[in-house]
């Protein structure tokens, strides 16, 4: 998936995968931003496209925590969105949540 990382793919053991699990909220948004414990942060929820989001989500955290400014889409991925009724009641029509 990653060829730059060929050069360090020697003498390395063969895995053995039994099963995994891949965490994800209810609509498969990520959660990325502040938790209610002060200087507690969150990027969770990657629900298996994480090496693909990984920078991006990095980035947005690293904002929220050098209090840089936010990009417009930043709410959507907060965990606080489950308390705006708004979007609870928006989760009940939801339909297909994009799962891989």
């Amino acid at each position: 998936m990653i060829p730059g990382l060929a050069a360090y793919n020697t003498n390395i053991p063969r895995a053995y995968i039994d099963g995994g699990y891949y965490t994800r909220t209810r609509e498969n948004r990520p959660l990325i931003g502040p938790l209610p414990v002060r200087g507690a942060y969150i990027i969770g929820a990657l629900s298996g496209f994480g090496l693909m989001a990984a920078c991006a989500a990095a980035e947005l955290l690293a904002d929220y925590i050098t209090a840089a400014p936010l990009p417009s889409y930043a709410a959507a991925f907060q965990l606080d969105r489950y308390d705006d009724p708004a979007y609870v009641s928006l989760l009940e029509h939801w339909g297909d949540a994009g799962q891989l």
